[in-house]
C-alpha cells in the first residue's frame, strides 16, 4: 500500500519515523549492565517517607484535610468479602461490575486510609489500615472476573492453585507493596506477621507467577500484538519487585525480564507514536510506558535513560495533538469523547523529553483543576508523586495545546483546526487504518467534526464494558459497527472486522488555505459489498467550509448507497438539500444535492451510563440515501456556518 505525505504547511508537527525501535531497551542495556546499575535497596524511592513529617505536615491545608476526612469516613468501613457468586455473575449474565465494584471499593478504601495516615501521622488510622491489608490479603484472587480463564459450561471461580496476573491483580500487588514500604516499621510494632502477610501474598500471587511463567499473552513472548496491558501490568509488577524482592539476583533477573517484555510493547508500536487504542487508553499505553521508563530511571539513579529516542517523543506528543477543547479529545476506537489527562504524568513526560508543549499541557490541566488545593486521582504512588512536583507544575507556564494540524502516517490519523492555535471554527479528525486495531471499531475512513471546540458530527465511542464487548459477538454492538460511524453503507453492506479490511492510498496535505485527507475505503468492505473503489475525501477550506466527498465504482448495483452521520446536534432535515445542525451556541448548514440524495434522521437513545456521560440525551443518526441505481457515482456534502 502506497502512502503519501505532503508537508507543505506552517506549524505542522512532523511525525518522524523513529530510528529502529525494535528491542529499544534490551538493545541498549544488557542484563549484566542493568545488574550493575540497579540500586540494591530502597534508596531509589523518591517519595517522602511516613517519618518525613516536614513534608506531610507541610502539605496545603485543603489537601491534607481532604486526605484525613476521607480516612475518617472509612474508619467504620465494612470490608465484607468478594463472594464466589460475584465472580460467577460474569459467566451467568456477563456483568463484570458485580465483582469489580466491591473489589475496587476495598482497594480504594485501603489506599485512602494509607494516605490519611501519611497525612496525619498520629496512628489513628492504623487499625483500620491493618483491617484493609488483611481483607485484601485474605481474598482468594485479585484478578478481575472478566480476566479469569473460563471453563466451558461451568460457572466462573478463581483457581487458587494457578494464579493469574492481570490488570487487577498487579494493581493490588503494587498497592500492597507501597503500603508495606510506607508502614512496615509501624506494622511491625503491632505485629511483624502483618507485613510478612503482605510479602507472602504478593510473592504467591504476583512475583512467583511472573518469575516462572512466560505464557501470559500480555508479556509479548508470542506473536500476539500488544496493547496497554503490557506496560500497565509490567509497571505494577516492577514496583512489587523493586519494593519487596530482597534477593538481588532475582531482582536484577526479573527487572530485566520486564524490560524484555516492555520491549515487545514498543516493538508493536508504530514509529509515528499514535495510540491505536485511542486517547482514553493513552494514559495506560504510551503514558504507562513512560512511567515504566521513569521507574527504571529512578531504580538506576538515572543511568538507564532512553528518553531522547524519537519514538518516545512521538508517543508523548500524541496526547497533546489529539486534544480538541476541554473536555473533548479525538475518540476513535474504545475511547470516550470526554476525557482528561493525568496532569502530573503529562508534565513529567514533557520534562523528560524536553517538550514545552506537553509541560504546558500538564500545567494547564493542573491549574484548571487547582492541583494545589485538591488531591489528584490515581494510584497511591501517582498521587504522592503529584504532591512532590505540585509546586513546580503550578508555577510552570500553562499552555493549552491547540495543535494546528498533524498527520500520523503509520496509523493514518489526520487532525486539523480551521485557525492555527484557536478553538474557533472547525476542528476535524479523520482516520484510515484497518479493522483489527487494538480496541477496534469497524471505522476505516470515519471522521469527527467539531465547531468552536464543541461536538457536531461525532464518534459515539464505547459503552460500558460487558462480556459481549470482548467476545466473538463484539461487532453486534451498535457502537462498533460502521453503520453507526460517519461512513457509507455500500450495497446494503457494512464494513467487516479483520486486518485485511483496511484503507488504501491514504494521503494528507496541508497549506495555509486548505487541509485534505483522502483514502480509498472500498477494501474495508467484504466481497458482498461488490465495490471496486470508494474514494472518501475530507477538505477543510480555512475560513470557509468543510467538505465530505465520495466517488465510487461498484462491480454491480444491489441497493442504493447510504451515507450515515452521527451527530450530537439537533437535526432539521425538513428542507431538501439542506440539513440544519444546531449545537451548543452554533448552527451549521449541511448542504447536499437533493436530486442525488434523500435525507432522514433517527434518534438513538444511549441506554448506557458511559455513553450518557459523553452524549446526554442520546445522539441523532442522519441517513442520506442515494436515488440513482448505477454502478458509478459521486457525492459532495458541504458544511458551513449558518
Amino acid at each position: 500500500m502506497k502512502r503519501t505525505l505532503v508537508l507543505l504547511a506552517f506549524l505542522l508537527p512532523v511525525i518522524t519515523h523513529a530510528q529502529d525501535h525494535q528491542k529499544l531497551l534490551t538493545r541498549s542495556y544488557s542484563e549484566a549492565q542493568l545488574s550493575g546499575m540497579l540500586v540494591n535497596n530502597q534508596d531509589w524511592v523518591t517519595l517522602p517517607a511516613y517519618s518525613n513529617r516536614g513534608f506531610w505536615d507541610g502539605l496545603p491545608a485543603s489537601i491534607r484535610s481532604e486526605f484525613i476526612k476521607r480516612g475518617e469516613g472509612l474508619l467504620k468501613f465494612n470490608w465484607g468479602v468478594v463472594k464466589a457468586t460475584d465472580y460467577m455473575e460474569f459467566t451467568r449474565t456477563g456483568d463484570r461490575n458485580i465483582m469489580q465494584n466491591p473489589n475496587s471499593d476495598r482497594k480504594n478504601a485501603l489506599q485512602a486510609l494509607a494516605l490519611a495516615e501519611l497525612a496525619e501521622g498520629k496512628g489513628r488510622f492504623t487499625d483500620q489500615l491493618i483491617n484493609g491489608i488483611w481483607a485484601v490479603c485474605e481474598q482468594s484472587s485479585w484478578v478481575l472476573s472478566a480476566h479469569l480463564p473460563v471453563t466451558r459450561g461451568k460457572d466462573l471461580v478463581p483457581d487458587v492453585t494457578n494464579p493469574v496476573i492481570d490488570l487487577g491483580s498487579a494493581d493490588a500487588g503494587a498497592l500492597l507493596a507501597w503500603v508495606h514500604h510506607f508502614f512496615r516499621a509501624k506494622l511491625d510494632e503491632v505485629n511483624p506477621l502483618i507485613a510478612a502477610r503482605i510479602r507472602y501474598e504478593v510473592r504467591n500471587k504476583i512475583l512467583e507467577p511472573y518469575y516462572k511463567r512466560n505464557d501470559f499473552w500480555w508479556m509479548g513472548f508470542n506473536d500476539r500484538p500488544q496493547n496497554n496491558w503490557n506496560p500497565w501490568i509490567n509497571y505494577n509488577v516492577m514496583q512489587c519487585i523493586l519494593l519487596l524482592e530482597e534477593d538481588q539476583a532475582a531482582r536484577s533477573k526479573n527487572i530485566y525480564k520486564a524490560m524484555q517484555s516492555i520491549d515487545r510493547f514498543t516493538d508493536w508500536y508504530h514509529p509515528d507514536g499514535a495510540c491505536d487504542e485511542g486517547p482514553s487508553y493513552w494514559s495506560h499505553a504510551g503514558g504507562k510506558y513512560f512511567e515504566c521508563l521513569e521507574l527504571l530511571h529512578h531504580a538506576t539513579r538515572g543511568k538507564l535513560n532512553v528518553f531522547s529516542h524519537p519514538l518516545i517523543r512521538n508517543m508523548g506528543q500524541y496526547i497533546a495533538n489529539v486534544y480538541i477543547n476541554d473536555p473533548y479529545f479525538v475518540n476513535f476506537a474504545d475511547a470516550s469523547a470526554k476525557g482528561g489527562i493525568n496532569e502530573g504524568m503529562v508534565y513529567r513526560y514533557g520534562k523528560a523529553i524536553g517538550d514545552p508543549v506537553m509541560m504546558g499541557f500538564g500545567a494547564f490541566y493542573a491549574q484548571k483543576e487547582k492541583m494545589d488545593e485538591h488531591p489528584s486521582s490515581g494510584t497511591i504512588e501517582a498521587v504522592i508523586t503529584d504532591l512532590t512536583s505540585m509546586k513546580e507544575i503550578m508555577a510552570s507556564p500553562a499552555r493549552e495545546p491547540l495543535t494546528d494540524h498533524a498527520w500520523y502516517p503509520d496509523n493514518q490519523v489526520a487532525i486539523a483546526r480551521e485557525y492555527p492555535g484557536s478553538k474557533q471554527g472547525f476542528y476535524f479528525a479523520g482516520k484510515g487504518g484497518h479493522n483489527a486495531e487494538s480496541h477496534n471499531h469497524n471505522d476505516v475512513g470515519t471522521f469527527i467534526l467539531y465547531y468552536n471546540g464543541l461536538p457536531c458530527l461525532v464518534d459515539a465511542g464505547v459503552g460500558t464494558y460487558v462480556r459481549q464487548t470482548f467476545s466473538p459477538d463484539r461487532y453486534k454492538i451498535w457502537t462498533m459497527q460502521s453503520a453507526y460511524h460517519n461512513l457509507p453503507l455500500i450495497n446494503g453492506v457494512q464494513q467487516k472486522n479483520g486486518r485485511e479490511f483496511k484503507a488504501a492510498s491514504a494521503a494528507f496535505s496541508a497549506t495555509a488555505k486548505q487541509v485534505n485527507f483522502t483514502a480509498d475505503i472500498a477494501t474495508a468492505y467484504p466481497a458482498e459489498a461488490k465495490v471496486k473503489s470508494w474514494k472518501r475525501g475530507y477538505s477543510l477550506q480555512r475560513g470557509k467550509s468543510f467538505t465530505i466527498s465520495d466517488a465510487y465504482v461498484l462491480d454491480s448495483f444491489v441497493a442504493p448507497p447510504e451515507l450515515h452521520f452521527l451527530t450530537a446536534c439537533k437535526v432539521d432535515a425538513s428542507v431538501p438539500g439542506v440539513i440544519k445542525l444546531t449545537g451548543q451556541n452554533f448552527t451549521l448548514s449541511m448542504s447536499y444535492n437533493a436530486r442525488q440524495l434523500e435525507a432522514s434522521s433517527e434518534h438513538i437513545d444511549n441506554k448506557d451510563p458511559r455513553l450518557e456521560r459523553s452524549w446526554p440525551g442520546g445522539l441523532e443518526r442522519i441517513v442520506l440515501k442515494g436515488k440513482a441505481q448505477g454502478v458509478k457515482g459521486d457525492y459532495k456534502i458541504e458544511i458551513r456556518k449558518s
